[in-house]
Order: structure tokens, then sequence, then C-alpha cells
């Protein structure tokens, strides 16, 4: 492979590897699935035939966002196909520090055969993340009071899948977490900020189904087509798991050409989590791909719902711009969802694909939110 495209495509796995590791099970399970799917697809150039010979790379990569404030990631990645896929066999890891103190280090593995129909992923990962806790609940959102908290935890998943048809994956996921919480240092805690000290230390042990459907024409770089997941996992206390609580998140992106330069993309998503969920584990907006704009954690709650659309156009060169909006809500049940916050966002950003050979773009986003904004700066779209 081109040590130019490796230095451009190695970069999703090191971000999605140390995205806020144990801000939220369901958002860390999705940033290392996009990540790794998007290091395989341009590893293998997607029509080009799978080269068997291996190629590591190391390289560091600048990141920033509201929750973690600025910091940089050192990724690596091993590229290699012993059984001649159309995907190739993939391992990497990386480890980030970020100017509020916040580290994290992780590595995971995907890789097929069967021509493609068999498919598994495995991550492991250890954070010790700073985050601010605002509470539960809309109420706690809109306060911005909060209190300054430490997350220290490993967590780690495995996610087997098959084909069953054209371009639909069914399969079962695992997933491990032990977590400590404290406060970082003597403060004083809001009256209207209730402490969940009973998921200070806990551990999460949950198992389910997912299901995916991947109809893009470029994993990297999407002009046309759909990508959507579906997960519904399940507290196992007989495995270990400190809850017996559920947790079903539902997404899809569509992408839409709208001409040689302009592409038009939307997300829908949402999530629902039973009662006696941990608070590290129920619905939030700001660790994935929902709504820009928002610190991770400010505004979460069981239920949630987010829609946005961006428009992304490639300049003359390598340059590009992109305009996005959306809006979602929290509430305290699905069925609440209707009469809950409603959150919007707007933003716009500037692209600059770093290799000429590999469409994948170094993104920097400003977005503004309900009495919030924030600045990113990372490698690949949001979504």
């Amino acid at each position: 492979m081109n040590p130019r495209v490796l230095s451009i495509v190695v970069a999703p796995l090191a971000l999605a590897l140390t995205s806020p590791v144990i801000a939220s099970s369901a958002q860390t399970t999705e940033a290392v699935q996009s990540g790794m799917s998007t290091l395989q697809n341009a590893a293998a150039g997607r029509d080009a035939p799978p080269d068997p010979k291996p190629d590591l790379l190391i390289v560091p990569i600048p990141q920033s966002s509201p929750s973690l404030g600025a910091g940089v990631t050192l990724g690596g990645g091993l590229f290699y196909n012993p059984n001649g896929s159309k995907e190739p066999w993939t391992t990497g890891g990386a480890v980030m520090a970020t100017s509020n103190g916040s580290w994290a280090v992780g590595a995971g593995h995907k890789m097929a055969w069967g021509q493609d129909r068999y498919k598994f992923t495995a991550f492991a990962g250890y954070g010790d993340v700073n985050l601010r806790f605002y509470g539960v609940g809309p109420s706690a959102g809109e306060s911005n009071r909060s209190v300054d908290i430490n997350d220290k935890g490993f967590v780690a998943f495995v996610d087997p899948q098959i084909r069953v048809a054209p371009n639909f994956y069914i399969g079962v996921r695992a997933l491990y977490l032990d977590l400590e919480v404290s406060l970082r240092r003597d403060q004083d805690v809001p009256p209207d900020i209730e402490l969940p000290v009973r998921d200070f230390e806990s551990r999460l042990v949950q198992v389910g189904p997912v299901a995916v459907y991947d109809s893009r024409d470029n994993s990297l770089s999407p002009r046309n087509g759909i990508y959507a997941q579906a997960s519904w996992l399940f507290g196992v206390t007989a495995l270990g798991s400190d809850y017996d609580n559920e947790r079903l998140t539902l997404y899809a992106n569509i992408y839409k050409a709208l001409g040689e330069r302009t592409v038009f993309a939307a997300r829908v998503s949402t999530c629902a989590v039973s009662k006696g969920s941990p608070f590290y584990d129920i619905c939030l907006y700001g660790a994935s791909s929902d709504l820009r704009g928002y610190e991770t954690g400010r505004f979460r709650d069981r239920a949630s719902w987010a829609t946005q659309a961006e428009v992304r156009h490639r300049l003359k060169g390598r340059f590009g711009v992109a305009a996005f909006a959306g809006v979602g809500g929290i509430a305290s049940s699905f069925g609440d969802l209707g009469n809950g916050t409603v959150l919007p966002a707007v933003g716009a950003g500037l692209r600059w694909q770093a290799s000429k050979e590999t469409p994948i773009n170094l993104r920097i986003d400003y977005a503004v939110g309900k009495n919030s904004n924030a600045f990113y700066v990372s490698v690949g779209e949001a979504f």
C-alpha cells in the first residue's frame, strides 16, 4: 500500500479507539466499528485486488473536542491479507493524551473470511478520562451547572457477523465494561445534581443482536447509498453484570450525490434504555455522530432522537467546505420523546484531502447548539 495512503487511513482507527472510551459503551462500539471498517475499505481500495504483503504505519494525529480539549493521538495499523479477502485483515492500536489530563489506550482487530461472508471485530481499551457531569434529564443540561468527575475503566467487545443477503449482515455483540468513577477534586455539588453514587464502581456486561445494512459506494467518502445499524443489548447478571438493563440503538446514514462535486448526507438516530441503567450507558449527545455543538454528556436521559443534514462541496484542488444543521431531543422514556426537550444545532466546516490517492478529509468544524458551541478537529466525516 502506498505510504501516503496509509498515513491517512490509519487516522480513523486512532480516533475511533480513543474516542471517549468510557463515555458511553454504545458510542465506543460505533466509533470503533466505523473506524476499522474505514481502514479496511481504504486498504483494500474497494476495487483493487487484495495485496498479501503486510503494511505497517505509526502516525501522530492532532485532535480537538469540547469534552477533552486539545490533544494528540499516536495511532498504528497493520494491514495484511492471509486468505485473499476483498477486505484485508486489520490490527491496530492507539494512545491518546489531551490538555484536560485525559488519556486512553486501545487496540482492535477486524477480519473477514469465506469471501467476506463472515466478519469479526474485537476491541479492548483502558481510559482515564476527565469529564463534566451535569446530571440526568433536560433541566440538568439546560442549567449549565456541573461537577468534575474522573472515569477510569476497561472496555472490551466482540462482534461476529454473517452476511445473510446482499449488503445485509446480522450478528451478536458482547460488551464488557468495568468502571470506577470519582470526583476529581473537592468541590461543592449543586443541589440539583444527583450524583449516581451506586454507579461509581460498577461492571456492565451486555449481549445482544446487531444488524447492519451497507449499500454505500465508498466507505471513505460515500456519494450514494445507505449505512444503517440496529443493536439491542441486554445486561446479563449471570455473567457478572451489575445491571440487567436493556439498550436499543438505531441509526441510518443516507448519501445522495447532487453533482460531480457536491454530496447531500443525512442521518437519523434514536436510542432508548430501560430503567435502572447506569448513568454512563444512557442516551447522550456529543460522544458520537449525533448533533455536533454539544459537550459529551451535557444532555443525557433514557431516550433520545436526532436528525441532521449536511451538504459537502469539494472546491478546486484538495479543499472543500461543508454546512450542516440538525435537531434532536431527549426525554425520560421513548414514549415521551414527542414532549421532550428539543436540541437544535447548526454549523459549518472546512475540509482538506491530505492524500490524492485516498478520498478522506481532515475535518475542521464549528457548531452552535442550544446555549452551547463547539470546535472540532478530526479525520473523516462526522457520519
